[in-house]
């Protein structure tokens, strides 16, 4: 009787595993196919998850990072999409340009995208002035970029920057997106234009910012440095500093913060939507 049994429960288990994982494809087929693929006006693309029903609010546009030189376009990019899109946000990722010759390319693509999603928000059901940009390392780069525009048509509603790089300044930079975006002999005066933490201002969004301790690629100096200007500007940011994870812990499902940093940015977000 025990060997009858144990043989049915395995049985069952093995059919139980393969059912999870016919709906697991099944998802991740319907999933795929229902992005858009939107080209920019330079070349770009915005790969975009629209709205199923009414019951999104905003958008966010993921910038992957990559140092500038590649797209980590999976765990930085459409691995989101569900997390977004659960809690409200239609997610789109920008697939924008890698930087050869042309550091203003991928600000280029910035600002397209975001033209683009506020141009569609009312055929993807969501309000086009709650467009937010979410940025990973050099991707984090573009979007606090975007945030620290003049320009209002442009400049997202908020941002959430995870273990982004913030400054160009040879001391606080990562060398390696600094050399590819503006060149290892660039100017001061260049370096100047794109470390973002010069440029917070009073019409700076506001910030969810999300790093380790212990990151050796990017430092948390950037971070740091980026939150104390905003509060600098009275302007509303919230940096959390987990002490251990490194470079990429939020993509990393076994490391020991990523779901307290979920949780962190979910409870931001339910806030900054009951304002």
């Amino acid at each position: 009787m025990i060997s009858i049994s144990l043989s049915w429960y395995k049985k069952l288990l093995i059919y139980a595993f393969v059912l999870l994982l016919i709906v697991v494809l099944v998802s991740a087929i319907f999933f795929v196919r229902s992005i858009v693929h939107v080209k920019l006006p330079h070349g770009a693309t915005l790969h975009v998850l629209p709205a199923l029903d009414n019951k999104v609010h905003g958008a966010v546009i993921i910038c992957p990072g990559g140092g500038y030189s590649y797209l980590e376009k999976w765990f930085e990019g459409y691995y989101w999409f569900p997390y977004f899109y659960l809690r409200g946000y239609i997610p789109a990722m920008l697939e924008y340009r890698m930087p050869i010759h042309d550091c203003y390319g991928p600000l280029t693509d910035g600002t397209e995208a975001i033209q683009m999603m506020r141009k569609c928000a009312k055929e993807w059901h969501f309000e086009d002035n709650n467009v937010g940009f979410v940025g990973f390392s050099a991707g984090g780069h573009l979007a606090s970029t975007m945030m620290v525009l003049d320009n209002d048509s442009v400049r997202p509603d908020f941002g959430v920057l995870f273990y982004p790089v913030i400054s160009m300044k040879k001391e606080l930079t990562h060398i390696d997106s600094h050399n590819q975006l503006l060149g290892s002999d660039a100017s001061d005066q260049l370096e100047n234009q794109f470390s973002n933490e010069l440029h917070v201002s009073e019409k700076t969004p506001p910030a969810f910012i999300a790093v380790a301790s212990d990151d050796k690629c990017v430092s948390p100096q950037n971070s740091i440095i980026f939150d104390k200007e905003m509060h600098g500007k009275n302007r509303l940011s919230e940096l959390h500093i987990y002490p251990l994870g490194g470079h990429g812990f939020v993509c990393h499902l076994r490391s020991e913060y990523r779901i307290q940093a979920l949780d962190d940015l979910s409870n931001w977000l339910r806030n900054r939507n009951l304002e």
